[in-house]
């Protein structure tokens, strides 16, 4: 290869050994990525921290109290549950701000989220969900006067169980009350237009000129032609008197004689029941008539008929009754409630099923003074024109009344509940929170009814589900009572520390108190006042439904409810302890003999512990357990 021509391989000189240098800028990013993820980790920690301690069992809540909702002596400030039957504590806002009428005008603060919680710190926080508080709607006021219901305990529940059992509630309005209220009421023929036929004299009964019940007749129409031996006589006496006035009407003397003879004999027919027109034509003939015609008096319908053609009548007897049905009446039965409502000249519009859609017009006339024992209603009489027959005695038809009536507070008819001892209504005071409240309701129509006092225009009420509102306000009512009874000095609920340790206080003071027991079993007692030197017997349990069943352990359940015990009241007297299998055994084993101390001479009974019996005993709680 010459000098002058390039070589085949490029030369380079060798690089040092050694730790290559960072570019500029790398180790401050990595401090600030470090420094972020730290942060991260810390901000992390500490929320699942506060999570933790704000959602476990005994977790404290500043400026908050929690209640039981079964048994509000259940008072702490701690969330947990409840010792007597196990519910979760709820906020006690709610129940002390809607119990608190005073504090009306001051301004609450709820939970979105949690409608439960309330409270007046407007810079609190939601414990639930950490959320932040929005202002709370102010409930109404309740009317002056209102009252609770005996026997029902106000309510709380939350937004879920609400939304559960499918409640609804309405907003109690003021309207003017219905200025008409309706009634059944039937067609009754007229008193005034109903006229009864009879005969004035005696005799046999010839001929019939009506011979059917509901004929039309007109007035001055021939109902019957009665043949009477004492008319005959009548008849004669007229026309002899007649023919006297003809006689000596060219004369001059006796002419007023003759004329008050005919007129004393002619008012005599008149009297004995004989028309004008009868009476003319017995003068024009100039001989007596067989029979007399009885005539219709008014134009009606034949509404009753008592003859027969040949039967003998007497002075005095009907012979037919005749209904005028020009006007009629309408009787209504007004419910006693109602009667306050209606008045004399009171105007009532009347429809029938026969005739749909047509009104007839009519005034009440007249309020009968008494009321119908059997149906509890009062008659009231209406008065109707009839020119086309078409309201027909016996016709039933729907009697609207108009009536000036005011103005009422007005709720759904199912908000009302009428045990007939009482009459109430369960009004939402927000928040979770319903209260019995005692009203007095009037007559409802129209799917509403007006409460005349108790509610107040604005209070909304529950419409549906109120039956189940009823029976958790009746139990709470119960339970309350009962626990006022069986612990009539409650005592507080004992703290509960976070993390599980007072279960874990409660399991080294039991361990101890089962220490004790062992050796005091072991231990005879020569004396009383050894006895009366021992140490305070331990704190008792007992369920507040079976108080027949007393232990130590705290954490026991009753055997016949399953509900969690209290502490037993001390001094009280004790109930003969129920006998509890322990867990692990087929059944309640029989409790060990003592034996005697050693050295003890045979055949010598030791002496028995004075100590507690029944539950704290030591049969009760075999060693290791």
């Amino acid at each position: 290869m010459s000098d002058g021509a390039p070589s085949t391989h490029d030369h380079h000189e060798p690089l040092p050994e050694g730790e290559e240098q960072a570019p500029p800028g790398t180790r401050t990013m990595a401090l600030v990525r470090w420094s972020l993820v730290a942060l991260m980790a810390v901000a992390a920690v500490a929320a699942w921290t506060w999570h933790v301690r704000s959602t476990m069992p005994g977790a404290a809540v500043a400026g908050a109290q929690f209640i039981c909702p079964m048994h509000p002596q259940i008072v702490t400030d701690r969330k947990g549950e409840c010792p007597i039957c196990g519910m979760d504590l709820v906020p006690a806002g709610a129940a002390k701000a809607a119990g608190a009428p005073g504090s009306a005008g001051a301004a609450e603060y709820t939970c979105p989220m949690h409608p439960a919680f309330v409270t007046g710190d407007p810079k609190a926080r939601c414990p639930d969900c950490g959320m932040k508080l929005v202002a709370r709607a102010q409930a109404p006021a309740p009317p002056p006067g209102s009252a609770g219901v005996p026997g029902l305990a106000p309510v709380d529940l939350s937004s879920d169980r609400v939304q559960l059992i499918g409640m609804k509630s309405a907003l109690a309005e003021r309207r003017p009350l219905g200025n008409s209220f309706r009634a059944v009421g039937f067609v009754s023929p007229n008193e005034a237009g109903l006229v009864s036929v009879t005969s004035r004299f005696s005799g046999w009964v010839e001929s019939l000129g009506v011979g059917q019940t509901g004929q039309l007749v007109r007035q001055g129409e021939v109902l019957a032609s009665i043949y009477s031996p004492e008319m005959l006589n009548a008849q004669q006496v007229f026309l002899n008197a007649v023919k006297w006035s003809d006689r000596k009407a060219g004369g001059v003397q006796n002419g007023p004689v003759t004329s008050d003879l005919e007129r004393d004999a002619k008012l005599r027919l008149e009297l004995l029941g004989v028309s004008h027109e009868d009476i003319d034509a017995i003068a024009r003939a100039g001989v007596p008539q067989r029979a007399i015609n009885v005539r219709a008096p008014v134009r009606g319908y034949v509404a009753r008929k008592n003859v027969l053609r040949g039967l003998y009548v007497q002075s005095g007897s009907e012979l037919f009754q005749i209904a005028d049905l020009s006007t009629v009446w309408v009787l209504v039965d007004v419910y006693e409630s109602e009667i306050a409502r209606v008045s004399v000249g009171q105007k009532a519009v009347l429809e029938l099923p026969a005739y749909p859609g047509e009104r007839f017009s009519g005034t009440v006339q007249f309020i009968y003074p008494a009321l119908n024992t059997g149906s509890r209603t009062l008659q009231a009489r209406l008065e109707f024109r009839n020119p086309g027959l078409k309201l027909r005695p016996g016709m039933y038809g729907d009697v609207t009344l108009e009536v000036a009536g005011g103005d009422a507070v007005v709720v759904p008819v199912d908000a009302l509940i009428d045990t007939g001892e009482h009459q109430y209504v369960f009004v939402d005071r927000g928040g979770g929170r319903f209260e019995p409240r005692a009203v007095r309701a009037a007559t409802a129509r129209d799917g509403l009814v007006a409460i005349l006092s108790g509610l107040a225009a604005g209070e909304r009420v529950v419409t549906t589900a109120n039956f189940l509102l009823d029976s958790e306000s009746r139990l709470r009512a119960a339970v309350e009572g009962f626990a006022a009874t069986a612990a009539p000095s409650p005592s507080p609920m004992p703290p509960m520390a976070p993390g599980g340790e007072r279960h874990e206080h409660e399991k080294q003071e039991r361990g101890e108190r089962h220490d004790e027991g062992r050796e005091h079993g072991k231990m005879a007692m020569p004396a009383p006042k050894a006895a009366a030197a021992a140490p305070a017997p331990a704190a008792e349990y007992t369920c507040p439904m079976h108080p027949a069943f007393v232990t130590a352990d705290p954490k026991a359940r009753c055997p016949e409810c399953g509900m969690k015990l209290v502490p037993r009241e001390k001094g009280a007297a004790a109930a003969p302890p129920m006998p509890m299998p322990m867990a692990g055994e087929a059944g309640a084993a029989p409790a060990p003999q003592p034996t005697a101390p050693h050295g003890a001479p045979a055949g010598e009974a030791m002496p028995m512990p004075s100590g507690p019996s029944g539950p704290d005993a030591p049969h009760a709680h075999p060693a290791g357990q």
